[in-house]
């Protein structure tokens, strides 16, 4: 084969990889669309999903402001991984329920206020992460006023019936809360 000939095949044989490449790729990006499938890892501020984590963290805050073991441990599914500060990871809802009765059972301050604004939500199809910071402000037995400052992220898993539930919930409270 001449040298102009074998040229000319090689830069074929390249450009031929190259659209077969991105042929590929094409079909195989409209495989997904063509199934139905949802857009992955995109930050929403509305919309039913967002509604569905606002939904979610306002349950808690009511439940646990009530003290409520049960209602709290009703927002977990059923493999919930849940991390606490400076404790080993817990899985399951009945072991989030049992830490819930627990806790309140002991707790002694009373929760004057409590908020958990949403920072952020991302959606992943039938699943959720949200991100936020938290505020407790409770008084001791003897008057006093504490102010509790928290940061979480919460992965939530949307439920057959529509509700979301908590898959992984990890927080951490800041450092310096008990000085206000």
């Amino acid at each position: 084969m001449p040298k102009v000939a074998f040229h000319l095949f090689t830069k074929m044989k390249n450009h031929l990889f190259t659209v077969a490449a991105f042929v590929l790729g094409v079909v195989v990006g409209f495989s997904f669309v063509a199934t139905g499938s949802e857009p992955y890892g995109v930050v929403v501020d509305e919309g039913p999903v967002y509604d569905g984590q606002k939904k979610l963290i306002d349950s808690f805050v009511k439940a646990f402001t009530a003290g409520d073991a049960e209602d709290c441990a009703k927002l977990y599914t059923e493999d919930t991984i849940y991390m606490q500060a400076e404790l080993p990871m817990e899985v399951g809802r009945d072991v989030v329920l049992a830490g819930y009765q627990e806790y309140f059972k002991g707790r002694t301050n009373k929760i004057i206020e409590m908020a958990e604004p949403i920072s952020e939500v991302i959606t992943f199809g039938n699943m959720a992460a949200f991100r936020g910071t938290g505020k407790n402000i409770e008084e001791t037995p003897a008057g006093e006023r504490v102010t509790k400052t928290y940061k979480y992220m919460i992965l939530s898993e949307k439920q057959p019936g529509g509700s979301w539930q908590m898959k992984w919930d990890i927080y951490n409270f800041d450092a310096d809360y008990g000085d206000e």
